[in-house]
């Protein structure tokens, strides 16, 4: 005889036909328990085996149950005729359980306490662990006599982790219940949730869209759930842990005695893990579901969320962990703080390349009125000159300048970047402007704004300094070649040259080493990745060193980049190129044309790395959209020749294109090269059968037989 003796709520929760079929392998094996706070869905787990398990007892135990009698009692009934005492009623259960098998389901084991009815149901666990009959229990916490078979490894205890919802789980939830839902709207729920049973049943109730699922966990019931099912069978300690926790994860002791005032902030957090309520990440962080962070971070006063995160970004600044600190001001929408921080570390920022940083402080100080003080104004303005945001460069500058009446560093930086961005179009007016703005610069001594690598070279060759004999010269298509002066150097190893055009291509920007090691290897990473990447960067700066170049190759803040002072770059004319075709700007097309006079070569020649290949199609697309350019530009000037010349570069590396083919065989037949043009055609069609198995398109068919008169043979 089975005992489903389950509570009023499960009863209910099963009625309504809504209930999920969980797949946990291997969980009801062998002996085991299931240790987590409420909501997780451990009864309805265990009633759903008991469900499909003729051979299960499902035992449900309640505060009452805390007594030797009861426990004998709810034993004696799974099978019939058992009477008399407590300890013989359970020890012939166990008996009975261990001739026939089967699986003994206890819920809410942890309210049992009393060391008789503990020894008891010890008895079942002893009589389990010898493998005769399988044993679950589940409780808030770990029942006390589950814990020497926990520790002498005879049971297996399981917890979030185990129980949370999986995507499957809670698309089939949704549709049980007649929720609308879409893959995303799926995939939200479960980030909000992290798979917390409860919080997926309360949010599908309320909530619209994908996009309505965070805003609308204030509308539910999870509240009052959370405080009368998790916060009231905890410590007062820990509850008051669990929400501060839930508004900022504290990182160490020293944090949670900073922010929190509280000593032991560690010890509440294992407490809090042990009991179910938390789980910890692999990097050791407390792991909460974002619905009940949010619902918890709720209950605490705007006050006192106010003064933790002054006292929080403090604590960050003072250990220079900057982004975490600018988070907090986005939170508090503190564009004041975020001021503050530009004016104290813009500086420090554009020195060590952390423009990330600075557009975050922007983008608050920008969210709430923007700013009126010319120094946060002139660290921005740098910040959109990065980003190739010129327009805000202008404006951000322009509003830096109206605060004083005379010449002053914000008019004169917009002056020399205008200069550098403009050079090109009056190249004797800008150079002009430039070589002013270098002499203010100079006499009041402030430093030079940021560049970019363009900007720099255009520098030099306003300022006229342009000697770089000494640099470490590199070009990157064909084969990559190094070189100082009239001598090659040799790379030892194609990762080697990986390494240093990956680094080239970020134009002086910090690398993580992480971020090396995934581009060297992609993805498949040995073990001594980090150890052969320093052997990398020491063979080159070996390499260079007998031309005072070691140091070329720098380490800071936990990335390598290269000082682009030390570079020379020999294929800048291409990257022109490049530049002016994204940007479709035919004047600089046209001042750099005589790249494009042939194919400039495979980038990185026969480099196979993941990085090399996506800049290859990247630098192949650039020569093809260029090429196509200049075709164009030489059809208006009507020098359908040159057309054709850069036509046929194109088609060269984009042979599968039927739009450069039919581009082609128009001009020819302009030319009067009806031939030519056929055997365009002739050609395209063969390689297409060949390779593909398909013929040209009605359309190209039809645009090639347009181009003959009545009287031209086909």
């Amino acid at each position: 005889m089975v005992n489903m003796a389950v509570t009023e709520f499960n009863k209910e929760y099963l009625s309504g036909g809504r209930t999920v079929r969980r797949e946990r392998p291997g969980i009801a094996d062998g002996l085991g328990v299931i240790a987590c706070c409420a909501g997780w869905g451990k009864t309805a787990y265990l009633t759903q085996l008991a469900k499909e398990r003729p051979d299960s007892v499902f035992i449900s135990l309640a505060e009452y149950d805390n007594d030797p009698e009861r426990i004998a009692t709810l034993t004696g009934q799974s099978i019939s005729g058992l009477t008399g005492p407590g300890y013989d009623v359970v020890r012939r259960f166990a008996d009975e359980m261990a001739v026939r098998g089967g699986l003994v389901l206890i819920d809410n084991a942890d309210v049992v306490t009393d060391k008789t009815a503990s020894a008891f149901l010890t008895l079942l666990c002893e009589a389990a662990a010898a493998g005769k009959f399988g044993l679950l229990a589940a409780g808030r916490e770990i029942p006390g006599f589950m814990l020497k078979f926990l520790m002498n490894g005879t049971a297996k205890l399981y917890g979030i982790d185990d129980m949370r919802f999986t995507h499957a789980e809670t698309e089939e939830y949704l549709r049980l219940s007649g929720v609308k839902y879409t893959d995303k709207y799926v995939n939200t729920l479960c980030a909000f949730t992290d798979g917390w049973a409860a919080g997926i049943s309360e949010l599908a109730g309320y909530s619209t869209d994908d996009t309505d699922i965070p805003a609308c966990a204030e509308r539910t019931l999870l509240g009052r759930y959370i405080g009368y099912n998790i916060l009231s069978s905890i410590d007062t300690d820990l509850a008051e842990y669990l929400e501060l926790t839930s508004f900022i994860v504290p990182p160490d002791a020293e944090f949670s005695a900073s922010v929190f005032r509280i000593g032991d902030g560690e010890a509440r957090a294992d407490r809090l893990v042990r009991s179910g309520v938390l789980t910890r990440a692999e990097d050791g962080s407390l792991r909460c579901p974002e619905v009940m962070r949010t619902i918890l971070a709720g209950r605490l006063s705007s006050e006192r969320k106010r003064g933790i995160i002054e006292r929080a970004s403090a604590y960050y600044i003072k250990e220079k962990r900057f982004a975490e600190a600018i988070k907090l001001f986005d939170v508090s929408g503190n564009a004041a703080a975020a001021e503050r921080m530009i004016r104290s570390y813009g500086e420090h920022f554009l020195a060590n390349y952390e423009f990330e940083l600075i557009g975050y402080c922007g983008d608050i100080i920008e969210k709430n009125g923007g700013s009126r003080e010319p120094e946060v104004l002139g660290i921005l303005a740098q910040y959109y000159y990065y980003c190739g945001d010129h327009r805000k460069m202008e404006n951000a500058y322009n509003m830096a300048d109206s605060m004083f009446g005379k010449e002053n560093r914000y008019s004169v930086y917009r002056r020399f970047y205008n200069g550098l961005l403009r050079y090109e179009g009056n190249k004797e007016l800008y150079t002009a402007n430039v070589r002013s703005a270098c002499e203010y610069l100079e006499a009041n001594g402030l430093p030079m704004p940021f560049m970019h690598q363009k900007e720099l070279d255009t520098l030099a060759l306003i300022t006229g300094g342009t000697d770089d004999s000494g640099k470490l010269h590199i070009y990157r298509f064909g084969t990559l070649r190094l070189s100082v002066g009239d001598t090659e150097i040799q790379c030892k190893s194609r990762r080697s040259i990986e390494l240093i055009a990956y680094m080239l291509e970020k134009g002086g920007r910090p690398v993580p080493r992480e971020e090396l090691l995934n581009m060297l290897w992609s993805g498949d990473i040995p073990a001594n990745a980090v150890a052969m990447l320093h052997n990398i960067i020491y063979g080159l700066r070996r390499e260079l060193s007998g031309y005072g170049l070691e140091n070329v190759i720098i380490y800071k803040n936990k990335c390598y980049l290269l000082d682009m002072k030390l570079i020379a770059e020999d294929d800048s004319d291409i990257l022109a190129v490049c530049e002016a075709a994204d940007n479709c700007d035919i004047k600089v097309l046209a001042a750099h044309e005589n790249v494009l006079g042939s194919y400039w070569g495979r980038y990185l020649g026969s480099s196979d790395s993941r990085g090399s290949h996506e800049r290859r199609e990247y630098y192949d697309r650039c020569f093809v959209n260029a090429s196509l350019m200049a075709a164009e530009m030489y059809r208006e000037k009507g020098d359908r020749e040159r057309e054709l010349t850069y036509l046929k570069n194109a088609a060269e590396i984009d042979p599968y294109s039927e739009q450069i083919v039919c581009s082609y065989m128009m001009c020819c037949f302009a030319l009067g090269k009806p031939d030519k043009a056929k055997k365009k055609y002739e050609e395209y069609s063969k390689m297409i059968d060949e390779e593909l198995g398909i013929a040209p398109s009605k359309w190209l068919k039809n645009e090639f037989l347009s181009g003959f008169s009545n009287d031209t043979e086909v």
